[in-house]
């Protein structure tokens, strides 16, 4: 299996997050983020925020991945929030379009209605698009007012993209970028994710460590894929 040099273009109002922390550094985090843009928020938005973040936080602790960033801002007057990942992990196949129908025909039976799944055209290759509403995130005990754990919709999309073999000959490897948020009216900030898969390439790693050149120029991008309705609004 020959390893993979990722580069990809990451917009500026992602700031990497800490790993590790614990649920009260989580909290002191968030905190010191959102105050330092000088605006109130309450308690229990707070909380959601602490929640998400602290989950990612240990995930990254426990995985290792590429990137991992987070987003709070305003939105249409409201605060928001999101996380970023991006991982490779192994993955056995032979044609990267037979891998992703094989990835699309059972990620979209696994999720049934509760998802929207659908293969789509990358510059950098053939990609599965999975979109979500999910209840997975609990909000522990002690943040909220009840004593006891509180379910959290988690809106997430996720993009499943198998290293081409013409930019990488050998390569079994899969690259997953997942964008998740609390903030589940506001799909739009999902459309940040569009440039960002847009500037996505790959290349041998021995490669890169070289600084050759890359061989082939990179495809010219196809039209973004319509992830959601209304107009791109960055926050941060």
């Amino acid at each position: 299996m020959s390893a993979v040099q990722v580069s990809f273009e990451i917009s500026p109002i992602f700031q990497r997050i800490t790993t590790g922390l614990d649920p009260e550094r989580a909290r002191a985090e968030v905190t010191a983020r959102i105050h330092a843009q000088g605006a109130a928020v309450p308690d229990e938005l707070i909380d959601e925020i602490t929640a998400e973040y602290q989950k990612v936080s240990t995930m990254l602790a426990d995985t290792g991945v590429l990137y991992s960033g987070s987003c709070f801002g305003q939105f249409d007057g409201d605060w928001s929030m999101g996380s970023l990942t991006i991982g490779l992990q192994p993955l056995s196949y032979r044609d990267p379009e037979v891998a992703i129908a094989g990835m699309t025909k059972i990620l979209a039976a696994e999720h049934g209605r509760h998802a929207d799944v659908s293969a789509l055209t990358l510059p950098c290759g053939q990609a599965t698009l999975v979109i979500r509403q999910s209840p997975d995130l609990r909000l522990p005990a002690e943040f909220s007012e009840s004593g006891e754990d509180l379910p959290i919709d988690v809106a997430q999309l996720q993009a499943f993209i198998p290293v081409p073999p013409s930019s990488v000959p050998g390569a079994q490897t899969l690259l997953t970028v997942t964008f998740s948020t609390p903030s589940t009216d506001h799909w739009v900030d999902c459309e940040l994710l569009v440039p960002l898969l847009n500037s996505i390439r790959f290349r041998p790693a021995r490669e890169a460590e070289l600084g050759a050149p890359s061989g082939a120029p990179a495809p010219e991008a196809s039209p973004a894929p319509s992830i959601a309705g209304g107009p791109t609004a960055a926050f941060g």
